[in-house]
């Protein structure tokens, strides 16, 4: 049997906190392990759990009293670096999605989103994935083009691409930092999945990085997408 997937929830939304934990007991994959009303209350309980009980995955809110889901991701990120987190939220505006990944968010969701794409989404991030909602993968690539129009990477063939990555490299990174799958991004760019997974070996080997939230946070710092 596929081991289940310790999920935690960090969610001011007294109604919407229980309707998630109701809805998680119709998947077998799932498991909710902590749910806490703010980040100070989810970091105190994580601060009390043996080890095998950890959350692997936490849905983070960004707006709650207290410490914010962003603020509650960084010290979430320094002091358990393998718990990958989801920011669960309303807002869309860039720079919340900008700070969340920074500040180590590995995907981020919408909360009207349906049950079965948080479910999927859960995971796609444990299987190293990065999963966005259609519409803040559509932000970022906002971000992405506004970046590209400051910095002017590719203004001239000449100047020179951070870490050594080759202009298909890029063109994969871009994807990758869209939270697109290997398979999706092959369609794109009629490649196979193995091949774009050969390619994204490369560019964490070049970057030094060891996951997609890692190389998303580089990318967007270096301006390189």
């Amino acid at each position: 049997m596929e081991n289940k997937i310790k999920v935690g929830i960090a969610e001011d939304q007294s109604m919407l906190r229980k309707r998630l934990i109701e809805h998680f007991r119709f998947f077998n994959e799932i498991n909710v392990s902590i749910a806490a009303e703010s980040g100070d209350a989810f970091l105190e309980r994580l601060e009390t759990m043996q080890s095998h009980h950890l959350p692997e995955v936490v849905l983070m809110d960004i707006e709650m009293p207290g410490l914010t889901g962003i603020e509650s991701t960084s010290r979430i990120k320094e002091r358990y670096p393998e718990i990958d987190i989801i920011m669960f939220t309303v807002f869309e505006d860039d720079e919340r999605i900008f700070d969340a990944i920074q500040a180590g968010a590995s995907g981020y969701l919408l909360k009207d989103e349906p049950i079965e794409t948080i479910v999927q989404a859960l995971k796609e991030l444990k299987q190293g994935g990065a999963p966005m909602s259609s519409v803040i993968a559509r932000k970022m690539l906002g971000i992405m083009r506004k970046s590209q129009v400051d910095s002017s990477i590719f203004g001239s063939p000449r100047k020179e691409i951070p870490f050594d990555l080759s202009v298909r490299e890029v063109e994969i990174l871009q994807q990758v930092v869209l939270g697109k799958t290997n398979a999706d991004i092959g369609k794109e760019m009629f490649l196979s999945p193995f091949t774009i997974k050969t390619h994204i070996k490369n560019i964490y080997r070049k970057m030094h990085v060891n996951s997609r939230a890692e190389v998303t946070r580089v990318a967007l710092r270096q301006k390189m997408v």
